[in-house]
């Protein structure tokens, strides 16, 4: 049985055919698509065929869930704007975490970042609560303070400044944030940039839902370079740390001015 099939309704357009980048499926004589048996194995799984079907008439075996999008519910481009530039690297952080169920409804939202074909190949690490978080914290800035060679291999200008910081009380690492969300992908993947992709829609789809993100950079590149700090994680010697986002409620409002930004640098050839 083919993983492509099609039902009542197929209006014989052919976009199907048209979008499917392996030539997987073909249009037959009488002008009906179908799975060519001998390309399924280089499926991708984009769903590409049964997204843009006019129809809804277009079925893959290996789909499992069938979530409808009304087209007509989407955010004009004035809103889907001023949306994207509203967000801001938050900072300053409520004590109230955010629980479980909102930060799965992120991920689901996450789950849908585009890869490299379609391989979807993130894994997420996050520290769901204050306590493990300022547990990866101490244990960041006790190496930076114990090893000098820690120093050396994490290679960051600020190491020195984090371990001043924590003795006068300020937290350089976190910034106060109670949650920390970590995307790994293996080290043999190709394209560590897909995690990236994830990263920018997980704080993208957490502005959505009213959670504050900030991009942990110093605690990606210690993580990298501690072991330590991958063993609390459960993170393996082949995967590979892309970026963090750090999570929490925001404690301040937004403003309604938008900061400064470098004029758009760009050549069209």
């Amino acid at each position: 049985m083919s993983i492509f099939t099609v039902k009542e309704g197929c209006v014989k357009c052919g976009l199907c055919s048209k979008l499917c980048i392996r030539e997987i499926i073909q249009l037959g004589a009488d002008g009906v698509p179908y799975g060519d048996s001998a390309k399924e194995g280089e499926c991708i799984k984009c769903g590409q065929c049964v997204s843009f079907c006019p129809k809804s008439c277009c079925y893959l075996d290996f789909q499992e869930e069938r979530v409808g999008v009304d087209i007509y519910t989407l955010p004009a481009a004035s809103v889907s704007e001023t949306f994207l530039r509203s967000r801001r690297s938050i900072r300053i952080y409520k004590d109230k975490p955010v629980d479980a169920a909102t930060v799965l409804r992120i991920l689901e939202t996450v789950r849908y970042a585009p890869s490299a074909s379609n391989m979807q190949p993130v894994r997420w690490v996050i520290s769901m609560t204050r306590e493990k978080t300022l547990e990866i914290n101490k244990l960041i800035v006790e190496s930076f303070r114990a090893d000098v060679a820690a120093l050396a291999s994490v290679n960051h200008p600020r190491a020195v400044t984090v371990v001043s910081g924590w003795d006068k009380g300020q937290d350089v690492v976190f910034r106060g944030a109670p949650q920390l969300a970590v995307a790994l992908v293996k080290k043999s993947h190709p394209f560590p940039e897909d995690a990236s992709i994830a990263l920018t829609y997980f704080e993208l789809a957490a502005h959505a839902a009213g959670v504050g993100c900030c991009w942990g950079g110093i605690f990606t590149m210690a993580a990298r370079g501690i072991s330590a700090v991958r063993g609390l994680l459960g993170i393996s010697e082949d995967e590979y740390i892309v970026g963090a986002q750090m999570f929490g409620y925001p404690d301040i409002k937004y403003g309604h001015i938008l900061p400064p930004r470098k004029k758009i640098d760009v050549s069209f050839v």
